[in-house]
């Protein structure tokens, strides 16, 4: 941390930690989600954005490794659920990527 702040320059010592925060405030993904369209969304503190898509709920998660990908994929059959408010059907995921595909059942009026 001496090296990143020394090669910061000018910029003081409490500016220098909240940049640091803000960078691994965004490869958490938070950061990320918030700027995503959709509803966001958190399960167990992992963040999500729900959006409705032409492929039904379209779930977006910006994690870079901190959570399993076989939990995520349940966290995120579980966002898409809450926000729709209806029960998950179906649920893929996007390779290379934490994109989700979810498909929900929802009562017709």
């Amino acid at each position: 941390m001496a090296v990143v702040l020394s090669e910061m320059g000018g910029l003081s010592r409490a500016t220098s930690c909240a940049s640091i925060a803000a960078v691994v405030s965004a490869c958490s993904g938070e950061m990320i989600s918030d700027l995503t369209p959709g509803t966001q969304i958190k399960i167990n503190d992992v963040p999500f954005t729900v959006a409705q898509t032409s492929r039904g709920l379209t779930v977006r998660n910006f994690e870079t490794g901190a959570t399993q990908p076989d939990i995520l994929l349940t966290y995120a059959g579980l966002a898409a659920e809450r926000v729709a408010g209806c029960p998950l059907t179906n649920i893929t995921k996007e390779t290379g990527v934490n994109t989700y595909y979810a498909a929900v059942s929802c009562p017709t009026a």
